[in-house]
């Protein structure tokens, strides 16, 4: 019997694969293991799968470096509104008031920050007209990921002596900031903080009615070694996680939540008349993937990229049953 180790990060939808409560993989033992960070599939050979970043696989296949192989399994999605951090007294409330503005992002490539910036694109925010600085979120905030292209024309530098982008906020000399997380401060009553928008949840509302997805962050990557010896890896994958995610969400509508109005949070959701919030397989995932390369493109990061078919070859688009 062979092995497959994956490697995530700490994601509830993960919880019922690492605790063994979904069947194996045919033929194989798996384990998950739940991590502080995401394991680099490229150098890290502890792991037979895992959790990676989506700009960064697309990247690397535009490289024409194959060793790691994409599946349609979103172990990350999240809207970006809820990402853009301005100073409590700003007077900016929309994207449209950050036009020319001096914006920080924690890392120029990452998928969640090419997001955001899309966001400015299509409020009609030039990004070329942007000061971007790019640098660390706080001073305990690792150094990753920093440069791999840039929007032609625009002004780019590296945060000086390395101040923490929250401190550049606060004294004036950033207008905003781009972070996939919140510093740790920024809900206490003298943080200082806002998120741009007065109503995060109505903007995310109305992106995910026209555009009909969530945006995809992280993707399951998997040695391209293991699925060309065991290809049926790829489709038994998927169904784990399609039903481990289906399980825990069950859960948490079974049992209330003691964290306060989550529950009310996924009520919410179910209004929106999205069925799935977290679709697996690569027709589900089409526009959502398309209109991402598109942003890599237009942001300077990739210049081509091989079609859809070749990056996800394993579509993993038939039907799973709902336990």
């Amino acid at each position: 019997m062979g092995s497959v180790a994956i490697g995530t990060r700490q994601w509830d939808h993960v919880f019922p694969i690492a605790m063994g409560d979904i069947a194996p993989v045919a033929g194989h033992e798996v384990s998950l293991a739940r991590l502080e960070q995401t394991p680099n599939l490229w150098t890290d050979s502890q792991f037979d799968a895992g959790e990676t970043s989506l700009s960064k696989y697309v990247r690397r296949r535009a490289e024409g470096d194959d060793r790691v192989i994409g599946l349609p399994i979103f172990v990350m999605r999240g809207f970006r509104h809820r990402c853009i951090i301005v100073r409590s007294s700003s007077d900016a409330y929309s994207l449209g008031d950050l036009a020319g503005a001096r914006i920080g992002v924690t890392g120029w490539p990452d998928s969640g920050n090419t997001w955001t910036r899309a966001l400015l694109s299509e409020a009609n925010v030039s990004l070329a007209e942007i000061r971007w600085t790019v640098g660390r979120l706080t001073k305990d905030h690792p150094i990753v990921d920093r440069f791999d292209g840039v929007v032609p024309g625009a002004s780019f530098s590296v945060a000086a002596d390395e101040k923490p982008m929250v401190e550049a906020l606060i004294d004036g000399e950033l207008d905003a900031v781009f972070s996939p997380f919140l510093p740790p401060n920024f809900s206490s009553p003298n943080s200082q903080m806002r998120l741009l928008f007065e109503s995060v949840v109505d903007e995310e509302k109305q992106f995910l009615e026209e555009k009909r997805y969530i945006p995809g962050i992280h993707i399951l990557g998997v040695r391209s070694e293991l699925l060309k010896s065991s290809p049926h890896v790829a489709n038994e994958l998927g169904r784990m996680f399609r039903e481990s995610a289906h399980i825990a969400l069950k859960r948490h509508r079974k049992l209330q939540d003691v964290t306060p109005w989550l529950n009310q949070a996924i009520d919410l959701f179910d209004d929106t008349g999205t069925t799935d919030p977290n679709p697996t397989g690569l027709a589900a995932n089409t526009r959502m993937l398309s209109d991402f390369i598109s942003h890599l493109k237009t942001q300077g990061i990739v210049d081509e990229t091989p079609p859809l078919s070749e990056l996800f070859p394993y579509g993993l688009d038939e039907e799973f049953e709902e336990k």
